[in-house]
C-alpha cells in the first residue's frame, strides 16, 4: 500500500453482519442506549433495512454487541478441561480474559453502565449472555468441590467475588496508576481467592 492511501474504512475491512456489529459497538460506546439504528446503519455503510434483515431490534442488535464483548470471556470459559483441573492455571487464564475484555472495551463497559437499560432487555442479556457463562464457572467450581479441592461454599457468590475482583482492579488501573502492574494484580487477586475457597482449618473469631 503507498503513503497517503486512505486507510480502510469499515465497510471495506468486514463482511455485513460484523460490519454492523463493529459500527454498533462504537455508536453504543458513544452514545449508549442513545444511539440510534440510523447512525449504526450510517457508520457501517448500509441501510437500515439491511440492518434490520440482520437484527430486528435495537435491543436484540444491543445483545449481539454484548455477546461480542464477553466474546474472550466464553471462550475462556469454553478451554477449560475437567479431565485436566488446575485450579491456579484455569483461573489465571479467566482472570487475563476478564481483564482484556475489559481493557478493550472499556468505553462501552462505562457508557452502559452509566446509563439505565429497559428491564426486559437487561433481563434477556442476562439470561442470554452472561448467565451462560456464570454458570460454566460455577460448575468449574463445583467440580473442584467433586474433587475435594474446594470447601463447601456458595459458589455464585464465589464467582461474583473472583469476576468482581478482576473488573474493578481493570477499571482502578484505567483511571490512575497503582504502583503495581496488571500482572501482580491478577496474581494476587487469584491468590486471595484460592486461599479463600481452598479446604482446611479456618480459624473463628470468639
Amino acid at each position: 500500500m503507498q503513503v497517503g492511501t486512505r486507510m480502510h474504512t469499515i465497510a471495506e475491512r468486514k463482511p455485513t453482519t460484523e460490519r454492523i456489529l463493529a459500527a454498533a459497538l462504537e455508536v453504543f460506546s458513544r452514545e449508549g442506549m442513545n444511539a440510534t439504528t440510523r447512525e449504526i446503519a450510517r457508520v457501517a455503510e448500509v441501510n437500515e433495512a439491511t440492518l434490520f434483515r440482520q437484527f430486528e431490534t435495537k435491543g436484540q442488535l444491543l445483545i449481539a454487541v454484548t455477546k461480542e464483548v464477553k466474546r474472550l470471556q466464553a471462550e475462556a470459559l469454553a478451554r477449560i478441561d475437567f479431565d485436566d483441573f488446575d485450579l491456579r492455571r484455569d483461573l489465571t487464564h479467566l482472570a487475563e480474559a476478564y481483564e482484556k475484555t475489559t481493557v478493550k472495551h472499556l468505553q462501552f463497559i462505562r457508557t452502559m453502565m452509566s446509563q439505565a437499560t429497559e428491564p426486559a432487555l437487561t433481563e434477556q442479556i442476562m439470561r442470554e449472555v452472561v448467565e451462560p457463562m456464570r454458570a460454566r464457572f460455577i460448575a468449574y467450581l463445583a467440580e473442584g468441590q467433586r474433587r475435594g479441592l474446594v470447601r463447601d461454599l456458595d459458589l455464585a457468590s464465589a464467582v461474583d467475588a473472583f469476576t468482581g475482583m478482576v473488573f474493578s482492579g481493570a477499571l482502578r488501573c484505567s483511571i490512575y496508576r497503582t504502583g503495581y502492574s496488571r500482572k501482580t494484580y491478577r496474581e494476587t487477586c487469584i491468590e486471595l481467592f484460592v486461599a479463600g475457597i481452598q479446604p482446611g482449618e479456618r480459624s473463628v473469631a470468639p
